[in-house]
This record gives structure tokens, sequence and C-alpha cells, in this order.
């Protein structure tokens, strides 16, 4: 069972965050703060798995406050929840370690699907780290087979999401498997984006016998993941419960963005959704049968 510290000086919102852990059986509030006053000593004493905080708080923002956990060191998992369309701000979270997001007001469906996402991921590095304890070698041929069961599950998604065969399909599946490799060696899943389109792009230079710059495959990234959020908005235009968009439109995406994209298919004026590469590729992760 997984643990939850709230911190949030709406106490309509801390209810209704207890309310949907509980009643979706996601594990246990350990604790529910109003303000950021004492918050990171609170954090190091209950020590939850996942802590849900808000931006902005009374005496002490969300960022401080999850810079000074880290220093004490606390090492769970951050859930950001914000009203906040600042890009700047949403930027500076982003850089400080917060993947997922989940928005004011809260839908529940979107709560719900983040804070699984979440406690997938928990899972997997727990997974990954007993393995890493109990096998120091690993045999090529298990690294081989495991890495055609990730794609098999990737591919799954990836055709739930609309954007099989589609350009960049390649790059993106090198992403993640790149991503899970890097957590398996070191049991972490703290990594730099540009330093996996590096490596991308010098493993297809070398394949194409000419250079291939790391823009060019982020590029490519990017494009695919943005078509993914054309689709799932198409989906939640026609049927805002189709199965698929209640799934996955939350875990791989800012909901708000996906919204916006919904605008835009109604109205071309509009200006589009945006993705970030970092959650979606942790969204995919999170669905992974690994």
């Amino acid at each position: 069972m997984y643990t939850f510290l709230i911190i949030d000086d709406d106490v309509n919102v801390r209810k209704m965050l207890s309310y949907l852990i509980v009643k979706n059986n996601l594990g246990k509030v350990v604790e529910e703060l109003a303000n950021g006053e004492d918050a990171p000593e609170e954090i190091m004493f209950y020590q939850p798995d996942i802590v849900l905080i808000d931006f902005l708080l009374p005496n002490r923002d969300g960022i401080e406050i999850i810079k000074s956990a880290r220093s004490l060191g606390y090492n769970g998992k951050f859930i950001m929840i914000s009203q906040v369309d600042n890009e700047n701000m949403i930027a500076k979270a982003y850089e400080n370690g917060i993947v997922f997001f989940i928005h004011k007001p809260i839908n529940s469906i979107e709560a719900i699907n983040v804070i699984k996402g979440v406690c997938q991921n928990i899972a997997l590095e727990r997974s990954v780290a007993m393995i890493r304890n109990a096998v120091f070698n690993i045999e090529s041929d298990n690294v081989l087979e495991d890495r055609e069961t990730w794609r098999e599950d990737i591919e799954e998604i990836f055709t739930d999401i609309g954007i099989i065969g589609e350009s960049g399909y390649n790059d993106l599946i090198k992403l993640i498997e790149h991503v899970i490799e890097l957590r398996q060696k070191t049991g972490s899943s703290s990594y730099q984006l540009r330093d996996i389109y590096r490596s991308i792009a010098e493993s297809e230079g070398i394949h194409k016998n000419e250079k291939v710059h790391p823009r060019t495959i982020e590029q490519r990234v990017r494009r695919i993941i943005l078509k993914a959020l054309e689709n799932i908005a198409a989906l939640g235009n026609d049927d805002y419960y189709n199965n698929k968009f209640v799934e996955y439109s939350g875990v791989l995406f800012d909901i708000r963005q996906v919204k916006q994209e919904m605008e835009h298919i109604n109205n071309s004026s509009v200006e589009r959704g945006k993705i970030n590469v970092k959650k979606f590729v942790e969204g995919v992760i999170s669905r992974l049968n690994i």
C-alpha cells in the first residue's frame, strides 16, 4: 500500500484528493497540511511514497518545499497541484523534477490517472531495485528478450493512440528504451533528454555513415508526440468518456493542453495544445508490463 501526504491550503482540495485515494484503493493518506511552514520536516517525518503539493502555498511555495525536502534526503515522488497558467512557472516546476501535474479545479478522472501512473512508476523502480540486488550478471539474450517485451507493450500503446508507423516512431521507441535501460543500470529516474537524443543521433549516424544532429531526433520525437496529442484530443472531442481518452489523456499529456487541442480541432484559429516529452515518456513507462 502506498502512503500519501497532501499539502494544500484549500481544505476542499485536501478532502477530495484524500477521498479519491481511499475510494480507489490507491493507498493511505498519512497526513494533510494546510501550509508549507514545516512541510519539509513533516515530509521527512512521515516519509510518504507520494507528496501531493500545491504550487502556491502560504509561507513557502511548492518549489521551495520540494528543494528543501530533497536536500534533507527525501527520495519519494511529488505530484504538483496547480491552477497556475504561467508557462515560465510551470517550466520551473519541470526543471525541479515535477513530471506529473493535477490541475485545479480538480478533475477526478485526471487525478486518479495521474496518481495511478505515479504508483506504477514507483512499483517499476522497486522491481528494478530488487532485480539489481538479486542479479548481478544479466545475460545478453535476456536483455534482448526484455527489449522485445518492452517493444510489444509500447507498440500496443502506440496503436491505441494512433501513431504506429508515423515518422519518428522508431526514434520515440529508442528514447523510451534508453530511459528504461538507464533506470535498470542506475536505479534512478533522473535523466537528461538531450543526452539521450545525442546517443540516438550518434547510433543512427554510425548506421547511416553520416552525421545526424540530435536536434533532428528531438524534432521527430516532438512531432510524433504532437500527433498523438491530436489523436487523443480528437477522441475526447467526439466522446469525452471514450475509454482510450480516459486512459491516456491525463497520463501522457497535460490535461489542459489536451483541452486546448480539442478547442483547436473545433476552431483552427485557436492555438494548438503543447506537449511535454518527459511526461509522455514517463506516462508510457508507467503503462508497461515490466
